[in-house]
C-alpha cells in the first residue's frame, strides 16, 4: 500500500474514531477504553460499508451510475434499519458537532523533464479532447548538425587534419626507423627522422620514376645467341600432370594416311 492510501486511511479511521467517542459522550459515557472504541469504529465501519455497497448495487439494478437517495433508502431497509428513526436521531438536543477534518496536504509530483514546449490545443479541437502528449513524443528533433558550409571553416579544418596527419605520420616514422635527438642525455626528447646520407643526391631529380617497384624488379637478362633456344615445351609427364583443361599445351590433331 503507498503513501497516499495510509494517509487515506487514517483520515478515515481518526473521522470514525471521533465520532464513536461523540456517540458514547452523548450516551453518557465518561470513560471508555481504547479497545471498546476501536470495537465500535469497526462496527460503524462496516455499517457505513455495507451500506454503500448495497447502494451502489440499487443504483446499477436500474441502470444508473449515480446513486440517489432512494437507493440509500432501500440499503437502509434491507439492512433493517427504521428509517423513521434517523429523523428524531438527527433532531436530538444533546448532538455533539464535530469539527470539519482539516485538508490533508497534498504530496507534490516530482517534475518529469520535458523537451520543448507543450503545446495547447488548436480553436478547432474541442476541449474536451485528450491533451497533446510530451513534445518529443510527435515533434522531429534533428540529433545531428547541420553540415558547415562556410569556406573559412571549411579551409581551417582540411588544415587541422592534414596537420594532424603529417604529425600522426611524423610520429610513426619516428617510432619505426631511425632517430636522432636534439639531447644526449635522453634520446626519447624530441625524437627527429634521421637523414639517410646519399652519395649523389641529385640523381633523384635527374632520373624520376613513375611508379618504383624495388622488390618487384627484375634481374637484367643478358642475350643470348641467336644459335641457342632450348626447348620450352612440355613434356608429355609435365602435361598429365596438369589437370586443368584450359592451362594444358595444345595437341595437334594427326594426320590421316590416305
Amino acid at each position: 500500500m503507498s503513501s497516499a492510501d495510509n494517509s487515506v486511511v487514517n483520515a478515515r479511521r481518526k473521522a470514525l474514531f471521533s465520532a464513536a467517542c461523540s456517540i458514547a459522550i452523548e450516551a453518557g459515557f465518561a470513560t471508555a477504553e481504547r479497545a471498546a472504541i476501536e470495537s465500535l469504529v469497526e462496527m460503524l465501519q462496516s455499517c457505513l460499508t455495507e451500506i454503500g455497497r448495497s447502494s451502489r448495487a440499487f443504483c446499477e439494478l436500474t441502470g444508473r451510475t449515480e446513486v440517489l437517495s432512494g437507493d440509500v433508502f432501500m440499503a437502509l431497509v434491507e439492512m433493517g434499519i427504521n428509517i423513521e428513526s434517523l429523523g428524531p436521531f438527527i433532531k436530538r438536543s444533546n448532538r455533539i458537532t464535530l469539527p470539519t477534518p482539516a485538508m490533508a496536504p497534498r504530496s507534490s509530483t516530482p517534475k518529469i523533464l520535458q523537451a520543448g514546449e507543450k503545446r495547447s490545443l488548436p480553436p478547432y479541437i474541442p476541449d474536451h479532447f485528450v491533451a497533446f502528449p510530451d513534445p518529443h513524443a510527435y515533434i522531429r528533433t534533428p540529433t545531428h548538425k547541420q553540415p558547415v558550409t562556410e569556406y573559412e571553416a571549411i579551409r581551417e579544418k582540411v588544415a587541422s587534419q592534414k596537420r594532424d596527419v603529417e604529425r600522426a605520420l611524423t610520429r610513426f616514422i619516428a617510432k619505426t626507423g631511425a632517430t636522432q635527438s636534439l639531447f644526449a642525455d635522453d634520446m626519447t626528447l624530441f625524437p627527429l627522422i634521421a637523414c639517410k646520407p646519399m652519395s649523389q643526391p641529385y640523381l633523384c631529380a635527374l632520373l624520376p620514376k613513375d611508379q618504383v617497384f624495388e622488390n618487384d624488379e627484375e634481374p637484367f637478362n643478358p642475350k643470348e645467341p641467336p644459335g641457342n633456344f632450348p626447348d620450352k615445351r612440355p613434356s608429355a609427364n609435365e602435361a598429365s600432370e596438369v589437370d586443368n583443361p584450359y592451362l594444358r599445351s595444345v595437341k595437334m590433331p594427326r594426320k590421316r594416311k590416305r
